[in-house]
């Protein structure tokens, strides 16, 4: 079974987490971003940070789009973890990208095990399924699939809570935990009004 990406209207809202992410990571650096899609976060990190960023995504078109932004692109099926990459990188990327896959757990051990180099760090944006609209609609019994949060494409939810024991149960330590969308925007209730959480992560 394919993975194909359907993340096509990346956001430059000051909220969203494809602003804040480039902005963690640190200049003249190695990145791998895994879901690069068409390559805006490379593009931004090339040309504002000098970083040397390689990129991995199923999507063939995407990847055309990525390729003036990116050292080296793998076509690769994250649906399974059959896969080598030779080179070790001072940032791993995981933007909405985790969410999307059967056993995310696997893809996140398996890379940080064999590609996270000495020092480096990991950073996970995962969705939250807890906003207050969404708390309210399964409330009441309605697990309905729309756009966003809820989108059909996502085969695995995270709350805050539950976003933290994944990550750590991968051998993780969370340095930092950002919220995205409104819980960015007035730094208060995160867990209610937050539309992503981004997971600043080194090895244990």
């Amino acid at each position: 079974m394919y993975f194909k990406s359907k993340r096509l209207g990346l956001t430059k809202l000051p909220h969203s987490p494809h602003m804040i992410v480039p902005r963690l990571v640190t200049e003249k650096t190695k990145v791998l971003d895994v879901g690069c899609n068409a390559g805006y976060i490379g593009r931004f990190l090339k040309e504002s940070k000098q970083c040397l960023c390689d990129g991995i995504d199923i999507d063939k078109q995407l990847l055309r789009l990525a390729k003036p932004y990116y050292r080296s692109l793998y076509e690769i099926d994250l649906y399974q973890d059959k896969f080598t990459i030779s080179k070790k990188y001072d940032f791993i990327l995981f933007i909405d990208i985790l969410e999307h896959l059967p056993t995310p757990e696997k893809i996140l051990k398996k890379l940080v095990k064999e590609n996270l180099d000495k020092g480096g760090k990991v950073i996970v944006c995962l969705p939250n399924i807890a906003r207050f609209e969404l708390r309210l609609k399964h409330l009441f019994g309605n697990f309905d699939y729309q756009p966003g949060i809820m989108n059909e494409d996502h085969l695995k939810f995270y709350t805050l809570k539950t976003g933290k024991k994944m990550i750590k149960e991968c051998g993780l330590k969370i340095e930092k935990i950002l919220p995205t969308g409104l819980g960015h925007y007035f730094k208060v209730l995160p867990s209610l009004i937050a539309f992503q959480f981004i997971y600043v992560c080194s090895k244990q």
